[in-house]
């Protein structure tokens, strides 16, 4: 049981970010990314590059949209590696925590599209942190520093998530 929290534990410290329904993103130019926007100044060995959300990375599922970008907003690179580190938080959002805590995780590890990264709203951070963080604690685990909301957008553009202001019963 304590290899298996370790392995779970493991897999939630990679991280998340909110989506939004947007729609078929089709119809964005996505060969126009301006770099030193998207990356601060870190080189990544793949231009950024718009990819199928793949059928299993369940993690993000049903979000509203079919294309992500690589690298997203987590610094992965491959989707092997997507994969591996958002699997981990599939259970989290099964537990009901809070209502935003899949678009949040989503729009970190599978980015919609866009001529530029949209990151989660910090309060929508915040809400998903103070919703979920009891339920993680009472694994052993806590809330990850990689998604430190303080480093997220309070007053730029953002995304949120549709009726996330309140957290429904945990399960």
């Amino acid at each position: 049981m304590k290899s298996l929290a370790s392995l779970f534990l493991w897999r939630i410290i990679i991280l998340i970010m909110p989506m939004v329904s947007l729609g078929q993103t089709s119809e964005y130019v996505y060969d126009t990314w301006k770099g030193e926007i998207y990356n601060g100044g870190r080189t990544y060995d793949k231009p950024p590059q718009c990819v199928d959300i793949p059928d299993d990375l369940k993690l993000c599922h049903g979000v509203g949209y079919n294309k992500m970008l690589l690298p997203n907003l987590l610094e992965h690179e491959t989707m092997a590696e997507v994969k591996q580190q958002a699997g981990s938080w599939v259970p989290l959002v099964h537990k009901n925590c809070h209502r935003g805590t899949q678009v949040f995780l989503c729009s970190l590890f599978a980015p919609v599209c866009l001529e530029r990264p949209i990151y989660p709203c910090r309060w929508l951070c915040e809400k998903v942190r103070d919703g979920c963080t009891p339920i993680m604690e009472a694994f052993g685990f806590p809330w990850p520093e990689m998604l430190t909301c303080e480093k997220f957008p309070q007053d730029d553009v953002c995304l949120s998530a549709p009726n996330a202001t309140e957290a429904p019963k945990p399960t």
